[in-house]
């Protein structure tokens, strides 16, 4: 396990094998379950925004679960193609934007700027990894990967520390993307 998939490690896989089994039975998709997991992230950033702390917490980290579950139920099943890869991959910068506009919308005069600069250096961590993989460089370095990132809203959201938090996604996102560049560059 690397540091860079807590969540995914210690809570995410020990639920969401377990429901992947049970669905495997149903009728369900996996981009069914991709659609799901987006919806109830949009829920969660929602709860988050009207100050429903817990509740948005307790539903973003279902989400995540369902994240994982679609891959999951994909591999189990045999249905993993390259359209579920890509609408996961698109449908979770949505839930990242949603989760940090949820986060700004807290205090919009007091967080903009910052949480402005979480956005962008939340996307230039996975814009980076993409255009390397782009021109044909491996890409998977730094630690402010998705998981992190959740790990570290979740945390911030519970203890107050809204400032604080964009600020670290903010910086981590973009000494995260500054790493990706130099490594990706030096491949080249």
């Amino acid at each position: 396990m690397e540091l860079k998939y807590p969540l995914t490690h210690y809570v995410y896989r020990r639920f969401s094998i377990p429901v992947a089994r049970l669905l495997v039975h149903t009728p369900l998709t996996p981009n069914m379950i991709t659609i799901l997991a987006t919806l109830l992230g949009f829920y969660a950033a929602y709860l988050i925004a009207v100050q429903s702390t817990v509740a948005g917490v307790l539903v973003l980290l279902v989400s995540q679960i369902l994240d994982c579950a679609d891959g999951d139920l994909a591999r189990i099943s045999g249905r993993v193609t390259r359209r579920g890869a890509y609408l996961d991959r698109v449908l979770d910068r949505f839930v990242d934007a949603a989760l940090i506009i949820a986060l700004i919308a807290l205090n919009p005069q007091e967080y903009w700027l910052v949480g402005t600069l979480a956005v962008v250096g939340t996307f230039m961590v996975s814009v980076t990894r993409i255009m390397a993989e782009a021109v044909g460089a491996e890409c998977k370095v730094g630690i402010a990967t998705r998981d992190f990132r959740i790990l570290a809203i979740v945390v911030g959201v519970l203890l107050g520390q809204v400032y604080l938090l964009l600020s670290f996604l903010a910086l981590l996102g973009f000494l995260t993307a500054l790493h990706r560049m130099a490594y990706s560059m030096k491949q080249m």
